[in-house]
């Protein structure tokens, strides 16, 4: 049985690949079981991003895949202990929700829950350029506990592809649950 259980949300915001990075990662990891939930916009961009046939594949990473609309599952509870939830990609509409409260949907009741038990939820915006009201409802999240992760490589590994970019962001998306076992970003620094 995983001692680490992981909630991973993949919500509309382009840039899917996060998502399946962060369970990529997660399957390599024993002691981890993903808890998984996908919108309904998120499906599309899947599709449209990583082309047919990847949803099957990107649900199959996971352990247990929830669908959005059932707000009754068992992580949108807090007696269901977890190591923190990653929200990657997570659109600035998910976001703005979880700054006012609101819990329409899983990705929302499950972020309520991680917010209001103190466990890490980390989001990883992929959206740009940002109005001041979203700065403020960001702000006002952080000051809650979340995480607020802009997906901004780190230049400075030297990053050989654009996966390779894409995966050091989702380590460090999941560096914030200290999982056992995850693996560290590799810094080659250059001869100067």
């Amino acid at each position: 049985m995983a001692s680490h259980r992981v909630v991973i949300a993949v919500t509309g915001a382009s840039g899917v690949l996060l998502g399946r990075h962060c369970l990529e990662i997660c399957s390599t990891l024993p002691s981890v079981e993903t808890h998984l939930v996908v919108t309904d916009a998120a499906k599309k961009v899947i599709v449209h991003e990583l082309g047919k046939g990847a949803l099957e594949e990107f649900t199959g990473l996971a352990t247990v895949c929830h669908p959005q609309e059932r707000v009754e599952a068992r992580i949108a509870s807090g007696s269901f202990d977890t190591a923190g939830m990653v929200i990657a990609p997570c659109s600035l509409h998910t976001a703005m929700a979880l700054s006012a409260g609101l819990g329409g949907n899983l990705v929302e009741r499950a972020g309520q829950v991680h917010l209001k038990e103190r466990r890490p939820l980390v989001l990883v915006l992929r959206e740009s350029p940002l109005a001041a009201h979203h700065l403020t409802h960001l702000a006002q999240l952080a000051g809650a506990g979340a995480v607020i992760m802009p997906a901004s490589p780190r230049f400075y590994l030297f990053p050989t592809s654009m996966d390779n970019m894409v995966k050091d962001m989702a380590l460090k998306a999941l560096s914030y649950l200290a999982l056992p076992g995850l693996p560290r970003a590799e810094y080659t620094p250059t001869e100067s």
